[in-house]
């Protein structure tokens, strides 16, 4: 993982003397105390989603084991901190790896039309309707839509979600060409 981006100054140079010749390094310098919610976060949200593309049933396995982890650490004085919050919110990691299976597949049917505009993005949902979503680029300032998407897509999809896709205009509606990740924050 990524713990070492949290180490104070004196912690990461001593991992880094040591992290050339022994890749291992990490663990064996450091315990417990080193591990908070941002690593689990980090774990969870940005390893598991954008490295691993972990299927529906590896990411509920991966929050049940974190679950239990972090309260066995709580539960043996290794932490104090309330992992509950973040565990709420993760729940809906599935669901976001579904949308996202979706909206590859989904892609792959998009239809051969003259597009007038194509934007490759980042894109913030910000109003979702029955086979419709709402847009709004991470490089631009308007919002784009609709975006026609299937019924299930619509119905599984959350405001506030983040989406990377590319997106083509013909007429009045923007059509879905090519997905990426799906993230819920």
């Amino acid at each position: 993982m990524y713990g070492y981006l949290t180490l104070d100054d004196e912690k990461r140079k001593r991992w880094e003397a040591q992290f050339e010749e022994d890749e291992e390094s990490f663990t064996k310098l450091f315990g417990q105390e080193e591990i908070t919610e941002y690593q689990i976060s980090e774990f969870l949200d940005y390893f598991m989603i954008r490295k691993v593309v972990a299927s529906k049933s590896l990411m509920k396995n991966s929050v049940r084991v974190m679950k239990k982890f972090s309260k066995w650490m709580t539960e043996e004085g290794f932490s104090d901190h309330n992992y509950q919050d973040f565990f709420e919110e993760a729940k809906d990691l599935p669901k976001v790896e579904k949308l996202a299976e979706l909206l590859f597949y989904y892609a792959r049917n998009a239809p051969q039309l003259p597009y007038e505009d194509v934007i490759e993005s980042s894109f913030l949902v910000e109003k979702i309707e029955k086979e419709k979503l709402w847009l709004e680029d991470d490089f631009g300032a308007d919002m784009i839509g609709p975006v026609l998407v299937s019924k299930e897509i619509s119905n599984l999809c959350q405001e506030g979600w983040r989406i990377n896709l590319e997106i083509g205009k013909s007429a009045d509606n923007w059509y879905i060409l090519e997905s990426g990740n799906v993230y819920r924050y």
